[in-house]
């Protein structure tokens, strides 16, 4: 095992899980990098990446957001969230934990990498957090999903209206991940849309941690975060002069088989980003560290964290 776990406290007391993997001692230190992960995973699926990052000089922190992995193991409520602002709630867990970073590497340089939920998490932490940051890498993203994110943004203020927001709702669940999946039919599983390495896809469904039923406040502020954050005013937010890393792969139907997160790159150009690097990937699904050429995504990755850091 690469990495321990602790627990912390957010600024409303609820306890969060973390995990930490420490740089490797045998070559020189470069820098301290926060992973968001995101819906439905959970940080330990990061191990990989993580080590890889260990063996080249970088510490990695990455908590399980609410409702999510061992902080949701810590109650035994997986997928469950009673509150009023899920996106503010996990960006404050994430901002405590990075408060912990910098106290244990107080000279160190942050980045900061979000996957797909994760990187609108990581989107909406710019813009309140922005000067704590020297780079930022976004996996996965997405621009607001015009037809499947207005009907469901409708449904699901309608249904929480009437239902409230803690609890689940079968229809959302099965509208967004089958609305991704219909993308490759036939189907062999109903994970397909993540990979199209059947190994890497076999083992996210066997994965314990693993969580498709949500309380409804999860889905609607994953909806509602992503039309605020696909707005002028979240981009014009991002520092011009902040190093960005965007990747994903051109088959994958979160990112709107590449047409989606080609419209956030054009919109933070449009906002005047000076370094923005963008690899689409040909063929590559929405978890472009779990695909078939992982290898090569991953190397690009750790060779653009040198050229920066």
């Amino acid at each position: 095992m690469h990495y321990k776990t602790d627990i912390l406290k957010s600024t409303d007391g609820e306890s969060f899980c973390y995990y930490k993997w420490v740089a490797s001692p045998e070559v020189p230190f470069k820098g301290v990098i926060q992973i968001a992960h995101g819906l439905g995973e959970h940080a330990g699926r990061y191990d990989d990446i993580a080590h890889r990052l260990q063996e080249e000089g970088y510490s990695v922190y990455a908590n399980d957001h609410r409702a999510h992995g061992k902080t949701a193991e810590l109650k035994r409520m997986f997928g469950y969230y009673n509150g009023k602002a899920y996106f503010e709630d996990c960006v404050e867990d994430m901002h405590m934990l990075s408060e912990l970073m910098r106290s244990e590497h107080p000279q160190s340089k942050f980045i900061l990498f979000g996957h797909s939920m994760g990187s609108l998490l990581s989107r909406k932490y710019v813009t309140k957090y922005s000067t704590e940051l020297d780079a930022l890498i976004l996996s996965g993203t997405a621009s607001f999903i015009k037809g499947l994110g207005s009907i469901g943004l409708v449904t699901a203020s309608v249904i929480a209206t009437f239902r409230g927001r803690a609890r689940g709702n079968e229809f959302l669940k099965s509208f967004f991940f089958g609305e991704f999946n219909k993308k490759f039919k036939p189907n062999r599983t109903k994970l397909d849309w993540i990979s199209s390495d059947d190994k890497q896809v076999d083992l996210f469904a066997k994965d314990p941690y693993r969580i498709e039923y949500f309380s409804l406040g999860v889905f609607l502020d994953i909806i509602k975060n992503s039309k605020k954050l696909n707005k002028p005013e979240a981009f014009n937010a991002t520092p011009k002069n902040l190093p960005m890393l965007i990747f994903s792969g051109d088959k994958d139907p979160v990112g709107e088989m590449g047409k989606g997160v080609i419209r956030v790159v054009k919109q933070y150009e449009r906002h005047g980003m000076s370094d923005l690097t963008f690899n689409l990937y040909e063929g590559g699904r929405h978890e472009m560290l779990n695909e078939t050429n992982a290898e090569e995504v991953k190397q690009e990755l750790l060779d653009w964290l040198k050229t920066r850091m």
